[in-house]
């Protein structure tokens, strides 16, 4: 069972089908703005986007792209958990929870790979969230609510997640950042992992990975790990984007 939660504020957009093709081979199919794989991208679109990466600091990225380009480096790097450093039970009998800048893949991914349930906390369902997931085939076992941010507080001190997935997590201003903490922490099972993405620097906030990173560590209460993926970790970027597993601390 796949169950959003969602505050719906997005308008329409303008949107295609396209697939982002996973290290391993594997592919997720899925509805959203642009293309996330290269290999889709004539020569012209592949400069446009070596070029936003330079001018990242300029403040000339989309914003937008920005976010899906953390949706793919999150999914690459999963994909690099199970496939190549061969966890292959990761997802396995797992609840799981999307929150962060939502779209669907990081849960279509996990369900694939033996995951029971997704609870994904998003406000574009009808844009990206439904077509996604009707495109990979999981849509009879899908049901789709909503809620607010206090109805899901309430939801957390009840119904406890395995997994937690987070892409662009720290896109954000940092006054949210312990709040985030906060909950991540209730909505997070015992013996739960949490993934989160972010960049050390975005011109569109004032968030970044660092600063969230510093706040988990002066609270103390997770055990961090960082699981970016090889191919991420030697970009040649202004201001990589990593992927960082929390654990509970065992006091």
């Amino acid at each position: 069972m796949v169950v959003i939660k969602t505050v719906s504020r997005h308008a329409n957009v303008a949107s295609a089908t396209s697939e982002l093709h996973m290290e391993s081979g594997q592919i997720i199919r899925y509805v959203g703005p642009m293309s996330l794989d290269g290999a889709e991208m004539n020569d012209h679109q592949q400069v446009v986007l070596l070029a936003q990466e330079k001018r990242l600091l300029f403040g000339d990225v989309s914003e937008e792209a920005e976010k899906w380009a953390g949706v793919s480096d999150l999914c690459q790097a999963m994909d690099h958990i199970v496939e190549i450093e061969k966890e292959t039970e990761l997802f396995k009998g797992k609840r799981i929870l999307e929150v962060g800048f939502c779209t669907g893949l990081p849960s279509v991914y996990a369900l694939e790979h033996g995951a029971v349930e997704a609870t994904l906390d998003n406000d574009a369902l009808n844009n990206y969230i439904k077509p996604t997931i009707r495109k990979n085939n999981i849509g009879k076992s899908v049901n789709y609510i909503t809620c607010d941010i206090e109805q899901l507080r309430d939801e957390f001190e009840t119904n406890k997640y395995d997994i937690i997935l987070a892409p662009e997590l720290v896109n954000t201003k940092p006054e949210y950042f312990e709040q985030i903490h906060d909950m991540l922490k209730l909505a997070l099972a015992h013996n739960g992992m949490i993934f989160f993405s972010g960049r050390t620097h975005y011109n569109s906030s004032d968030g970044s990975i660092s600063a969230m990173l510093d706040l988990m560590k002066s609270k103390n209460c997770f055990d961090i790990m960082e699981r970016s993926t090889f191919n991420n970790s030697v970009r040649n970027e202004t201001a990589p984007r990593k992927v960082v597993q929390l654990m509970h601390k065992m006091c």
